[in-house]
């Protein structure tokens, strides 16, 4: 229960951030990564995400790096107060 309270909690403050910050030209997102390999993953954690629903696959670090770093680009200047949930 208490980590999706924080998640919750972590989304209501990006949203108000998002609009705060707007006039100052700074945009806030929230990225919601999938389950990400960074050592700790597992064949049995890997059999859980592909039999489950929430996820298609297990993430490599750079792949949630891509798409973090879109976020940041000129390109997604347009993007704001935005929950991406990366499956």
């Amino acid at each position: 229960m208490s980590y999706g309270a924080a998640k919750a909690a972590q989304e209501n403050y990006t949203m108000s951030a998002s609009v705060e910050l707007a006039p100052h030209g700074v945009t806030a997102n929230i990225v919601h990564p999938p389950v990400t390999d960074t050592g700790w993953v597992n064949d049995e954690v890997r059999a859980a995400v592909a039999a489950g629903t929430e996820h298609t696959h297990v993430a490599a670090p750079d792949e949630v790096a891509q798409v973090m770093a879109w976020l940041v680009s000129e390109e997604a200047r347009l993007v704001n107060g935005s929950v991406v949930r990366l499956r």
